[in-house]
């Protein structure tokens, strides 16, 4: 991922613009004014999600740096399992992967994706979805109606950890007017104390850095961890449309081949294997060809 590129740009952007300008770190440099942000920060974000959102998102903040060849692999296999499990359909009748839906953990076929496997949540989509297309008492519009409001509840659920992110990203400039405002009364009272001019300046500055960390966080740290995490979101998403495009033209009566070709197309073009590829998954894992 950029995002630790583009912290560095605006890190030495923004505070080598405050030394060129003759300003000295050690300026900056004020804990109080910083615990007062990042606290009410940390207490807004912890108020307003529950423990399963907060769970969600810093699980979600381990998948920030996570590049975009992972997912494609994940993809690939997905789409490699999907083609043998559809043509295992076609060649022996739909009950020759009976076993496997049942007990996928246990079966050959399977084993030979553990990216899939790894996925629980995907493989239980799977599996329930087979089982009712087996089961032959569902229409195509419905099976598609039911995996579409299933994949609408994915879809809210993974954007939880972003729009958590967001909204810590806009509260940050005013928790450091906060911040600020503490600072000025507290140099405001200091007055009467007989501080001189100078000392009294210094600790306006030291005031005001509460309103510069504010703003800078919320903008150049947050809100790009809230777009990253709402681009994962989307990702996480993609595999599990392209089983129901797959599942979907197949239930239309289109071969294996031309099914897991609907699926693939939904993926995002930098985690979407290639046909060669998809053909060299096949081939490598099954031992077939894809277009046999």
């Amino acid at each position: 991922m950029n995002i630790p590129i583009g912290w560095l740009i605006a890190l030495g952007t923004a505070f080598g613009g405050f030394y060129w300008l003759g300003g000295e770190f050690k300026q900056l440099w004020v804990p109080e004014e910083y615990l007062i942000i990042f606290g009410a920060g940390l207490g807004a974000l912890v108020a307003s999600n529950k423990w399963r959102n907060l769970k969600n998102l810093f699980k979600a903040f381990g998948r920030i740096f996570v590049r975009a060849e992972t997912n494609k692999t994940a993809n690939l296999a997905l789409l490699c399992l999907m083609f043998e499990l559809l043509q295992k359909i076609k060649r022996d009748g739909s009950l020759s992967i009976e076993a496997d839906i049942t007990s996928p953990t246990a079966s050959s076929l399977f084993a030979k994706y553990p990216a899939v496997l790894k996925n629980t949540r995907l493989l239980e989509f799977i599996t329930d979805y087979f089982r009712m297309m087996m089961d032959g008492s569902v229409t195509l519009s419905q099976l598609e109606t039911v995996m579409a409001q299933e994949i609408e509840v994915m879809n809210q659920e993974s954007l939880e950890p972003s729009d958590s992110m967001v909204t810590l990203a806009d509260s940050m400039p005013a928790f450091g007017i906060v911040a600020a405002i503490v600072g000025v009364i507290h140099t405001l009272a200091s007055i009467k104390l007989g501080k001189s001019p100078g000392e009294i300046g210094g600790s306006i500055a030291a005031a005001l850095t509460g309103t510069l960390f504010g703003v800078f966080s919320a903008y150049a740290l947050f809100a790009p961890i809230a777009r990253i995490l709402e681009q994962n979101a989307a990702s996480d998403v993609k595999p599990f449309e392209a089983v129901k495009e797959i599942l979907i033209a197949y239930y239309s009566n289109f071969s294996p081949l031309v099914a897991v070709e609907y699926g693939r197309k939904v993926l995002f073009a930098d985690q979407r294997p290639s046909m060669t590829e998809l053909e060299a998954g096949v081939m490598s894992t099954s031992g077939t060809s894809l277009r046999g």
